[in-house]
C-alpha cells in the first residue's frame, strides 16, 4: 500500500514538474510578478497591522491610567 501511494505521488510530482517546464517564459515571468505583488502587498498589510496593534497597546495603557487616577 505504501509503495503505491510512493509511486503515486511521484507520478504526481512528475506531472506537475512537466506542466511547470511546459509553461512559455513569458507566462512564468507573469505568474512571478503576480505572486512578488502578492508579497508586497502582504507585507504592506502586515505593517499596517502592526501599527494598529501598537496604536491599541498605547490606547490601553493611557486608559488603564486614567482607570487608576480615577481610583485614587
Amino acid at each position: 500500500m505504501k509503495m503505491k501511494l510512493l509511486i503515486a505521488g511521484l507520478f504526481t510530482s512528475l506531472m506537475l514538474a512537466g506542466s511547470a517546464l511546459a509553461m512559455d517564459s513569458e507566462a512564468i515571468e507573469k505568474h512571478m510578478a503576480r505572486i512578488n505583488d502578492n508579497d508586497v502587498k502582504a507585507v504592506e498589510e502586515e505593517g499596517k497591522v502592526e501599527a494598529l496593534e501598537e496604536k491599541v497597546e498605547a490606547l490601553e495603557a493611557m486608559i488603564q491610567m486614567i482607570i487608576d487616577d480615577q481610583a485614587s
